[in-house]
Protein backbone atom coordinates (compact mmCIF):
# COMPACT_ATOMS: atom_id res chain seq x y z
CA UNK A 1 0.00 0.00 0.00
CA UNK A 2 1.30 3.05 -1.05
CA UNK A 3 1.25 5.77 2.10
CA UNK A 4 1.95 8.76 -0.15
CA UNK A 5 2.35 9.95 -3.29
CA UNK A 6 5.84 10.54 -4.46
CA UNK A 7 6.15 14.07 -5.80
CA UNK A 8 8.62 13.61 -8.19
CA UNK A 9 6.15 11.85 -10.51
CA UNK A 10 3.93 15.06 -10.70
CA UNK A 11 6.95 15.81 -13.89
CA UNK A 12 4.96 13.37 -15.34
CA UNK A 13 1.86 14.83 -17.14
CA UNK A 14 -0.83 12.44 -17.84
CA UNK A 15 -3.90 14.00 -19.26
CA UNK A 16 -4.86 17.37 -17.97
CA UNK A 17 -3.08 17.09 -14.66
CA UNK A 18 -1.02 20.42 -15.19
CA UNK A 19 -4.79 22.27 -15.58
CA UNK A 20 -5.95 20.76 -13.08
CA UNK A 21 -3.01 22.20 -10.63
CA UNK A 22 -3.22 25.20 -11.95
CA UNK A 23 -7.18 25.59 -11.52
CA UNK A 24 -6.23 24.20 -7.95
CA UNK A 25 -4.13 26.77 -6.65
CA UNK A 26 -6.30 29.81 -8.55
CA UNK A 27 -9.46 28.51 -6.69
CA UNK A 28 -7.03 27.88 -3.41
CA UNK A 29 -5.90 32.24 -3.95
CA UNK A 30 -9.64 32.65 -4.31
CA UNK A 31 -11.14 31.02 -1.69
CA UNK A 32 -8.06 32.75 0.67
CA UNK A 33 -9.24 36.37 -0.44
CA UNK A 34 -12.89 35.48 -0.04
CA UNK A 35 -12.04 34.27 3.54
CA UNK A 36 -10.20 37.73 4.11
CA UNK A 37 -13.12 39.31 2.98
CA UNK A 38 -15.82 37.70 5.18
CA UNK A 39 -13.24 38.12 8.01
CA UNK A 40 -13.23 41.85 7.43
CA UNK A 41 -16.75 41.84 7.23
CA UNK A 42 -16.64 40.19 10.93
CA UNK A 43 -14.72 42.80 12.35
CA UNK A 44 -16.52 45.35 11.52
CA UNK A 45 -19.42 43.90 12.98
CA UNK A 46 -17.40 43.40 16.41
CA UNK A 47 -18.62 46.44 17.37
CA UNK A 48 -21.95 44.99 17.93
CA UNK A 49 -21.14 42.75 20.53
CA UNK A 50 -18.68 44.76 22.85
CA UNK A 51 -19.18 46.89 25.91
CA UNK A 52 -16.88 48.81 28.34
CA UNK A 53 -13.00 49.37 27.45
CA UNK A 54 -13.61 46.79 24.72
CA UNK A 55 -16.25 48.75 22.90
CA UNK A 56 -14.63 52.20 23.34
CA UNK A 57 -10.86 50.72 21.82
CA UNK A 58 -13.58 49.59 19.23
CA UNK A 59 -14.89 52.65 18.26
CA UNK A 60 -12.25 54.30 17.90
CA UNK A 61 -10.84 51.46 15.37
CA UNK A 62 -13.93 51.80 13.60
CA UNK A 63 -13.54 55.37 13.30
CA UNK A 64 -10.10 55.16 12.35
CA UNK A 65 -9.93 52.38 9.74
CA UNK A 66 -13.74 51.98 8.37
CA UNK A 67 -14.15 55.63 8.57
CA UNK A 68 -11.02 57.12 7.69
CA UNK A 69 -11.59 59.93 10.28
CA UNK A 70 -8.52 60.73 12.43
CA UNK A 71 -8.45 59.49 16.06
CA UNK A 72 -6.32 61.16 19.00
CA UNK A 73 -6.36 60.24 22.59
CA UNK A 74 -5.01 61.74 25.62
CA UNK A 75 -4.48 60.94 29.19
CA UNK A 76 -6.84 62.45 31.63
CA UNK A 77 -6.16 61.47 35.16
CA UNK A 78 -8.53 59.85 37.17
CA UNK A 79 -11.16 60.20 33.92
CA UNK A 80 -8.98 57.88 31.89
CA UNK A 81 -7.99 58.38 28.30
CA UNK A 82 -10.02 61.38 26.32
CA UNK A 83 -11.03 59.96 22.99
CA UNK A 84 -11.26 63.44 20.24
CA UNK A 85 -11.86 63.43 17.06
CA UNK A 86 -9.42 66.67 15.83
CA UNK A 87 -9.85 70.01 13.62
CA UNK A 88 -8.67 70.86 10.69
CA UNK A 89 -5.52 72.15 13.14
CA UNK A 90 -5.22 68.69 14.92
CA UNK A 91 -6.49 70.54 18.06
CA UNK A 92 -9.39 68.36 19.97
CA UNK A 93 -12.83 69.24 18.41
CA UNK A 94 -15.51 66.53 19.34
CA UNK A 95 -15.10 64.67 22.51
CA UNK A 96 -16.14 60.57 21.63
CA UNK A 97 -17.71 58.60 24.11
CA UNK A 98 -19.74 54.70 24.43
CA UNK A 99 -22.30 53.40 26.04
CA UNK A 100 -24.05 49.89 26.04
CA UNK A 101 -27.06 48.80 26.90
CA UNK A 102 -27.85 44.79 27.06
CA UNK A 103 -31.72 45.01 26.76
CA UNK A 104 -32.70 48.42 26.15
CA UNK A 105 -32.12 51.97 24.38
CA UNK A 106 -30.51 55.01 25.26
CA UNK A 107 -31.91 56.61 28.33
CA UNK A 108 -31.58 60.37 29.85
CA UNK A 109 -29.55 59.01 32.20
CA UNK A 110 -26.43 58.02 29.21
CA UNK A 111 -26.75 61.74 27.94
CA UNK A 112 -26.82 63.17 31.22
CA UNK A 113 -24.00 61.02 32.22
CA UNK A 114 -22.11 62.35 28.86
CA UNK A 115 -22.68 65.91 29.36
CA UNK A 116 -21.15 65.69 32.73
CA UNK A 117 -17.82 64.12 31.38
CA UNK A 118 -17.82 66.70 29.21
CA UNK A 119 -17.77 69.21 31.76
CA UNK A 120 -16.03 67.18 34.16
CA UNK A 121 -12.81 67.49 31.63
CA UNK A 122 -13.51 71.33 31.00
CA UNK A 123 -15.10 71.80 28.43
CA UNK A 124 -17.78 74.06 27.54
CA UNK A 125 -21.63 72.66 26.57
CA UNK A 126 -20.95 74.22 23.22
CA UNK A 127 -18.17 71.43 22.73
CA UNK A 128 -19.14 68.52 19.86
CA UNK A 129 -19.96 65.58 21.89
CA UNK A 130 -20.00 61.88 19.60
CA UNK A 131 -22.19 59.21 21.83
CA UNK A 132 -21.88 56.01 20.36
CA UNK A 133 -24.35 54.14 22.00
CA UNK A 134 -24.74 49.79 21.56
CA UNK A 135 -28.18 49.49 22.18
CA UNK A 136 -30.10 45.69 23.08
CA UNK A 137 -26.82 44.73 22.63
CA UNK A 138 -27.67 40.78 24.11
CA UNK A 139 -30.69 40.67 21.84
CA UNK A 140 -30.54 37.93 18.74
CA UNK A 141 -33.16 40.14 17.10
CA UNK A 142 -31.64 42.25 14.21
CA UNK A 143 -35.22 44.07 14.35
CA UNK A 144 -34.91 44.65 18.11
CA UNK A 145 -31.45 45.83 17.64
CA UNK A 146 -32.32 48.93 15.09
CA UNK A 147 -35.30 49.98 17.38
CA UNK A 148 -34.85 53.84 17.06
CA UNK A 149 -33.68 55.89 19.42
CA UNK A 150 -36.68 57.42 21.50
CA UNK A 151 -37.96 61.18 20.12
CA UNK A 152 -37.47 62.46 23.32
CA UNK A 153 -34.09 61.67 24.38
CA UNK A 154 -33.23 62.61 20.15
CA UNK A 155 -34.43 66.19 21.23
CA UNK A 156 -32.41 66.27 24.38
CA UNK A 157 -29.15 65.22 22.44
CA UNK A 158 -30.42 67.93 20.26
CA UNK A 159 -30.28 70.65 23.09
CA UNK A 160 -27.15 69.58 24.57
CA UNK A 161 -25.12 69.41 21.14
CA UNK A 162 -24.73 65.68 21.33
CA UNK A 163 -24.60 63.27 18.28
CA UNK A 164 -26.06 59.83 19.62
CA UNK A 165 -25.63 56.85 17.43
CA UNK A 166 -25.63 53.20 17.55
CA UNK A 167 -23.37 51.01 16.72
CA UNK A 168 -26.00 49.41 13.98
CA UNK A 169 -25.40 53.01 12.23
CA UNK A 170 -21.75 53.01 12.83
CA UNK A 171 -21.57 49.56 10.59
CA UNK A 172 -24.17 50.93 8.15
CA UNK A 173 -21.73 53.81 7.81
CA UNK A 174 -18.95 51.67 7.36
CA UNK A 175 -20.77 50.00 4.52
CA UNK A 176 -21.41 53.44 3.26
CA UNK A 177 -18.35 54.27 2.68
CA UNK A 178 -17.03 50.79 1.04
CA UNK A 179 -19.73 51.41 -1.47
CA UNK A 180 -17.98 54.73 -2.18
CA UNK A 181 -20.68 56.75 -0.76
CA UNK A 182 -20.20 59.84 1.46
CA UNK A 183 -19.67 58.84 4.92
CA UNK A 184 -16.46 60.38 6.96
CA UNK A 185 -17.63 63.62 5.80
CA UNK A 186 -21.29 63.46 6.37
CA UNK A 187 -20.19 62.01 9.84
CA UNK A 188 -18.05 65.42 10.64
CA UNK A 189 -20.99 67.48 9.26
CA UNK A 190 -23.83 65.91 11.11
CA UNK A 191 -21.04 66.73 14.43
CA UNK A 192 -20.53 70.51 12.92
CA UNK A 193 -24.20 71.03 12.51
CA UNK A 194 -25.24 69.96 16.04
CA UNK A 195 -26.61 67.56 18.04
CA UNK A 196 -30.04 64.59 17.60
CA UNK A 197 -29.17 61.10 16.19
CA UNK A 198 -27.21 60.07 12.92
CA UNK A 199 -29.40 56.93 11.80
CA UNK A 200 -28.50 55.12 9.04
CA UNK A 201 -31.23 52.65 7.93
CA UNK A 202 -30.95 49.42 6.11
CA UNK A 203 -30.82 51.17 2.93
CA UNK A 204 -27.76 52.42 4.22
CA UNK A 205 -29.52 56.10 3.99
CA UNK A 206 -27.90 58.28 6.48
CA UNK A 207 -29.97 61.13 8.47
CA UNK A 208 -29.34 63.64 10.55
CA UNK A 209 -32.71 64.06 13.50
CA UNK A 210 -33.23 66.47 15.49
CA UNK A 211 -36.44 65.24 16.51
Amino acid sequence: MIEEYPSYLDDMEVGDEKTIRARIDALAAEIASLQRTLDDARRAKKILLVEGEELADEVVRFLHEDLGLDVTRKASGADGVEVWLPDAEGRPWALVLSVASDAGNVTKNDVAQAMLRRSRLGNEDETPLLLVANTYRQSHALSERDTPIPPEIVRRCAEDRILVTRTMDLVRLGQRSMNGFPAAQQFRDALASGGGWLEVDPSLTATARAA
